[in-house]
């Protein structure tokens, strides 16, 4: 059972719960065919896109470490929370993801592209 250990506040009128932003640099991930890369070192992202958008997953949209959904998550953000985006990255098996900052500007991690109202970045990583 996942536990969620923090509430760290309201976003737009909805709550974004975190275990914990920090990552290791690289860590796999291993539930998957293939083991994923994960962390900063290996997906460096930087504030290139001044657009936001919503969450629209039902109910919450996980909130990775890398861009696969075998990444650790590292909290979850509300439907209907509005994120700022950084830029987008396409990993190995095609799949756009969309690393995401809060209303305050902290950055919060990897949102896969289509729980994104408008599918997320459109600046590259």
């Amino acid at each position: 059972m996942r536990v969620r250990r923090a509430l760290l506040g309201t976003l737009a009128g909805a709550a974004l719960v975190v275990g914990g932003l920090a990552a290791p640099a690289a860590q796999a991930a291993g539930s998957g065919a293939a083991a994923v890369t994960c962390g900063n070192d290996h997906w460096p992202h930087h504030n290139y896109d001044s657009g936001s958008g919503t969450v629209t997953k039902s109910g919450s949209a996980a909130v990775h470490t890398g861009p696969y959904g075998d990444c650790t998550t590292v909290g979850y953000v509300s439907e209907g929370t509005r994120v700022y985006y950084d830029c987008y990255v396409v990993n190995d098996y095609n799949n756009r993801w969309t690393w995401v900052r809060d209303a305050g500007g902290s950055s919060l991690g990897w949102i896969y592209g289509r729980y994104l109202s408008n599918g997320g970045a459109t600046s590259h990583c």
